[in-house]
């Protein structure tokens, strides 16, 4: 499933950068909603969305919050990180109780993609941490970093791994043939929100091609 990045501040300018598009990650921390503007986004049951909050445009509890409340008002998926450990993780997990919303628990490495034993190591971490789904995005220095990152799709079925950066581009496509349930995009108008993204216009030209 191709997954616009909301990245616009505004939810106005948001839902422009959604345009026709079926499925979504609302950057909350990008997009700055109320929380009443974000219930209303989520009551479009046309539109699949991952809700994502990274740190640093609102304080924890308030960023926790609203995580909580996309999981009962309609999110399909709610994005919380490694590093936030594992009380947190299990208090989105259960937010997500009694709802169809599902538990993705990501891991950032904007430097470099570490070995294969400390990647599958990150991902038992989530997994006991109560993760629906593993989401990995580590940058590429060399060729040999996406084989690293493909190779995790022979694990387990719930993940997400993909390279960020030039070099890491073509795991962005390759993703979804190895068995990955999401790739990122971003907005045909707006900036991406991860080095190597590609605009969803051109994600659907390489996918025809293939």
């Amino acid at each position: 499933m191709l997954y616009v990045c909301l990245s616009a501040e505004g939810v106005e300018n948001a839902s422009k950068q959604l345009s026709d598009n079926k499925y979504a990650e609302l950057r909350l921390d990008l997009v700055k909603p109320s929380t009443q503007e974000m219930i209303e986004m989520l009551s479009d049951k046309s539109v699949s969305f991952i809700v994502t909050c990274r740190k640093g445009a609102f304080d924890e509890e308030t960023s926790l919050k609203m995580l909580e409340v996309a999981a009962q008002s309609g999110a399909d998926y709610i994005d919380t990180e490694i590093e936030r450990g594992e009380e947190i993780a299990q208090r989105l997990k259960n937010a997500c109780k009694n709802s169809s919303c599902k538990l993705i628990i990501s891991y950032h490495n904007f430097e470099e993609t570490p070995d294969l034993e400390e990647l599958h190591s990150i991902i038992r971490t989530c997994i006991n941490y109560g993760a629906d789904c593993v989401k990995l995005a580590c940058k590429v220095n060399f060729p040999e970093d996406n084989a690293k990152l493909l190779s995790l799709y022979t694990l387990d079925e719930n993940i997400v791994a993909f390279g960020m950066g030039e070099l890491g581009k073509i795991t962005r496509v390759a993703c979804l043939k190895c068995g990955s349930p999401i790739t990122y995009l971003a907005p045909d108008e707006g900036n991406e929100t991860a080095p190597g993204q590609f605009k969803v216009s051109e994600m659907k030209k390489l996918l025809e091609l293939i």
